[in-house]
C-alpha cells in the first residue's frame, strides 16, 4: 500500500504538469479549436486601409513576442502559447501562426499574460469605459489599478512635403479604479485628497504608503489596503 502510493505521489507533478501546460500553435488541440477563440485572418488590403501615409506605430508591443492566453473553452480551459500583440487601432489583440495574423475572439478570452503583464477583456457590463481590454496593474479587496490604453491619430504638417498633411499615431494611457461592487471603471482622481477619500483609506493605511500616493507604486499599494 505504501509502495503504491509513494508511486502515486511521483507521478502527480507529471499529471499536473501535462493537464496545464500550455498547448502551442503546433498542437493537434490548438488547431481544432482554433476558429472557437480566434477569427478570420487579419486580410492585408484591410490592414492597408489605417497603415497607409501614417507615422507611428499602431500596436503596444514593439516585437511579437510569446503570450500565454487562457480561454473560457472546455469545461477545464484551454491555455494557448502563441506570439501576440495589441492593435491599439482595431482594439483587439492578434496573434501570428505560421506568419499570419489572427484576431482573438474577446468573448472566449479570460486573460492574456505577456511575461509578468497581465491583460483582461472589458466586460459589456462594466461601466464607464468603451475599450475592449484593460491591463491589471493591482488588485484589492474593493478596488482593482488598471491601465487602458488608446490610440490617438492626428493631422500634422509633413516634413517632407510644403503644404501637406499626414496622419501620426500616438499611444495614450489612463489609470482607472475597478470599482468591484458596482462593476465601474473610474479614473483616478488627479487630485490626492480625492484618492484618499474614494479609497476610504484609515489614517494608520495612509502612513504605510511611502512618498506620492499617485505614483503607480503607490497607488497599487493603496488598492491592496483598502477593504
Amino acid at each position: 500500500m505504501k509502495k503504491n502510493f509513494l508511486t502515486l505521489m511521483l507521478l502527480l507533478p507529471f499529471t499536473l504538469i501535462a493537464q496545464n501546460r500550455n498547448l502551442g500553435p503546433k498542437s493537434n488541440m490548438f488547431m481544432n479549436n482554433l476558429e472557437d477563440f480566434a477569427l478570420q485572418k487579419i486580410d492585408k488590403v484591410f490592414t492597408s486601409e489605417y497603415s497607409n501615409n501614417v507615422s507611428g506605430k499602431m500596436y503596444l508591443f514593439d516585437e511579437w513576442q510569446n503570450c500565454v492566453v487562457r480561454t473560457n473553452l472546455k469545461e477545464e480551459g484551454l491555455n494557448f502559447t502563441v506570439p501576440c500583440n495589441y492593435n491599439l487601432y482595431t482594439d483587439k489583440f492578434e496573434m501570428k501562426i505560421d506568419g499570419e495574423k489572427y484576431f482573438l475572439k474577446k468573448e472566449a478570452v479570460v486573460e492574456i499574460i505577456k511575461g509578468n503583464r497581465i491583460f483582461v477583456p472589458i466586460d459589456d457590463e462594466i461601466k464607464g469605459e468603451a475599450r475592449n481590454y484593460m491591463e491589471i496593474l493591482g488588485t484589492g479587496e474593493k478596488y482593482d489599478l488598471v491601465n487602458v490604453y488608446e490610440l490617438k491619430i492626428k493631422d500634422v504638417q509633413s516634413k517632407r512635403s510644403l503644404g501637406l498633411y499626414e496622419k501620426k499615431i500616438s499611444t495614450t494611457d489612463k489609470m482607472f479604479f475597478l470599482d468591484q461592487k458596482n462593476q465601474a471603471l473610474i479614473e483616478v482622481p488627479r487630485r490626492k485628497k480625492k484618492i484618499y477619500k474614494l479609497l476610504d483609506l484609515s489614517a494608520q493605511e495612509k502612513e504605510e504608503i511611502d512618498g506620492n500616493i499617485k505614483r503607480t507604486k503607490n497607488l497599487i499599494k493603496a488598492v491592496e489596503l483598502a477593504g
